[in-house]
This record gives C-alpha cells, sequence and structure tokens, in this order.
C-alpha cells in the first residue's frame, strides 16, 4: 500500500503506519480543513483563478477576513498605508503566502476543537507560534526563499499531538510524562508504543488537508530531517526552532522545564548553508513578534 502522492516519501506503508492513514482518515470528520480552506487551495490549483476570486471567498468568512486584516496591517509588513479591504490584502500579501496563512488560521481554530484534557492548549498553541517565529527568523538568515514558509509550518508543526491526545488519551498522558519536557524523547517514546510520532501523524493530516508538500514534509520530518525527501532544509529549520522554542521559556512545548536547548547547527551546514548568526539576536527579535501574533491566531 502507497500513499496516493510522495509528500511523506512513504514508499510502502508499516502495519503501523496504515493506522496512522486510517485514524487521519477517521478524524476527518471531527478535524476536517473548513470550506474556506479546500475553496482556497481549489483556486491555487486552478491557473484560471484571480486575486479578485481569492478575495470574494475570504469575504465570505468574516471572522477569518478580520483576522486577515489584522494581520496585513501588523508590524509584521511594516506598511506606511493602513490596508482596509481584503482585495488590498491579497495584493499586499500575495495568492501563496495567504493561502498558508489562511490553512494556519484555520488549523488552529479546527483542532482547538479537540479534548484538550491531556494538552494545554494555551501552551499547545504558544509553542506552535514561537516555534514558527524562530523558522522564519532562521530562514530568513540563511536566505531561504519565501520564509513565511517556516511561520505556518512551525505553527501547525504538532498537530499529531492533538490527534493523538484525542484518540489515544491515556497512553499520550504517559508518554508526555515520561518525556518529562523534551520533545525528541516524546516521539521517541510515541514510536515505541504507536509505531509512528506526532509528527509523522501530523504530516499525513495536513496532506489530507491539501497543503504544499514542502511543509507537509517538513512537518512529517522535523524530527529526523536528514529523512526528509523534499523538504530537508525545512524540516532542518524546524526542528531546530523547535529546540530554540522550548528553551525560551515563553514557547516550550509542556508545562515541563526542558532539557536546555539542543540547537544543532551542523544540521543547516550539512545542507549547504551558513548559520553564522547570533541565536540571542534572533530570540530577542521574535520575543519582539510573539505577544501580537500569538494574539492574531488566538483571539
Amino acid at each position: 500500500m502507497t500513499l496516493s502522492t510522495p509528500a511523506l516519501a512513504f514508499t510502502d506503508l508499516s502495519p503501523a503506519l496504515r493506522i496512522a492513514h486510517t485514524l487521519v482518515t477517521d478524524m476527518s470528520a471531527i478535524a476536517s480543513p473548513p470550506e474556506v480552506c479546500l475553496k482556497v487551495n481549489s483556486l491555487l490549483a486552478d491557473e484560471r483563478s484571480t486575486m479578485a476570486d481569492l478575495a470574494a471567498i475570504i469575504v465570505r468568512d468574516p471572522a477569518l477576513a478580520a483576522r486577515v486584516l489584522r494581520l496585513v496591517n501588523s508590524s509584521w509588513y511594516g506598511l506606511v498605508a493602513r490596508v482596509d479591504t481584503i482585495s488590498r490584502a491579497v495584493v499586499v500579501l500575495g495568492m501563496d503566502e495567504l493561502q498558508k496563512i489562511v490553512c494556519a488560521m484555520s488549523a488552529v481554530n479546527t483542532f482547538s476543537r479537540l479534548d484538550g484534557s491531556v494538552t494545554n492548549m494555551n501552551s499547545f498553541w504558544r509553542h506552535g507560534v514561537y516555534t514558527g517565529l524562530v523558522a522564519q527568523a532562521i530562514a530568513r538568515r540563511v536566505g531561504v526563499l519565501h520564509p513565511e514558509r517556516l511561520f505556518v509550518a512551525g505553527v501547525m508543526h504538532d498537530i499529531g499531538t492533538l490527534i493523538i491526545n484525542h484518540r489515544y488519551p491515556e497512553i499520550a498522558e504517559e508518554t508526555i510524562r515520561q518525556a518529562a519536557g523534551d520533545e525528541h524523547q516524546l516521539a521517541l517514546i510515541e514510536m515505541e508504543e504507536l509505531g509512528f510520532d506526532h509528527a509523522q501523524l501530523g504530516g499525513l493530516m495536513l496532506e489530507h488537508w491539501q497543503l504544499p508538500v514542502s511543509i507537509v514534509d517538513a512537518i512529517c520530518w522535523h524530527h529526523e530531517p536528514t529523512a526528509a525527501r523534499l523538504a530537508p532544509v525545512e524540516a532542518a529549520i524546524l526542528n531546530m526552532a523547535g529546540d530554540v522554542a522550548n528553551d525560551s521559556g515563553t514557547g516550550n512545548f509542556s508545562e515541563l522545564p526542558g532539557p536546555g536547548s539542543q540547537w544543532d547547527p551542523t544540521l543547516l551546514t550539512r545542507l549547504g548553508l551558513n548559520v553564522n548568526f547570533d541565536i540571542d539576536t534572533l530570540m530577542d527579535d521574535v520575543d519582539r513578534e510573539y505577544v501580537e501574533t500569538i494574539c492574531l491566531f488566538l483571539n
């Protein structure tokens, strides 16, 4: 049995991954992509679509439209003149970036409805947003094209954890206890218990959501970036961004203190990227953006 697309670089599905694939299908009724996300993805796949078509879809969702306008008028873009219409926002953001932002905002709304008895949802999304900001900052510093992709991937990189928590709450509670604040250890324990980890499960779910394959592949392999076939650079950046977030105190993935930074610059060096930048300066930049950004996604 093979996946319908090559995004996750699984040639053959093991019995455990078949279970994961079935789990994603079963969860679709609870965590299905909102209609606006599907329509935006469909438009982006149609060469005849226009920015006006995209604006018309977003305007039909007032809550989403309001968040998009808040985003485009935030300090992220530093615009001199205020943007008051979705049509203008589409021009400023561009269709590709807007697709990713719409899907990220939709994911936050959709997955926040899952049972949060195991996971503190505020901590979960704080970690996602902080990881996304760090990933975007790293991507900018090493010259990766379209660094905003890494922000979106960071926001959603641990989606699989919420699925595990919802479907296997007792296993999730025990694996989180054993991991003791170490996210990489959590993935290893999940592999032992389930045969797949939250990264692979999240990749499968977001592939089902029809997100761009580079984001899907990076999320799938963010705990094992050298295994990524389509997006090894992005996977490595997510890996390191998660470590920085967990070491920050603000964006750690659980209420437990992490084991300390596992930042490994050799990951990017092996991919031919220059990592001669000051991590403390990077974190100062992220801290300045964090409060405003978390409000955009959670309020």
